[in-house]
């Protein structure tokens, strides 16, 4: 029991260091006041990866782990990060990344 919780505990310390909570330069204000452009082509590969890549659930596409993070990464200022995971899920799959 004590071990489930462990490594529970170590997931969600991984999870909001991956996502730039312990940053606090970061924030999505930043990223709204550097135009969004990198919010609005991180969201684009998001909904192209989910499409190809998703997970199919009672006939949906529903995104894996590593995609919601990719987009929470974007979402607080990590868009770089964000990117390169999105579209190497789609280069895996053999989709064409559209051009930023």
């Amino acid at each position: 029991m004590k071990r489930h919780l462990f490594l529970l505990a170590a997931l969600g310390v991984f999870l909001l260091a991956a996502l730039g909570v312990f940053s606090p330069e970061t924030s999505i204000a930043q990223n709204i006041a550097q135009g969004g452009s990198d919010l609005a082509y991180c969201t684009q590969l998001y909904d192209l990866a989910v499409r190809y890549r998703g997970r199919q659930i009672n006939g949906e596409s529903k995104p894996d782990p590593d995609m919601i993070v990719a987009l929470e990464q974007c979402k607080h200022g990590n868009a770089d990060a964000g990117i390169a995971t999105l579209a190497q899920r789609l280069r895996s799959a053999d989709v064409t990344v559209p051009p930023r």
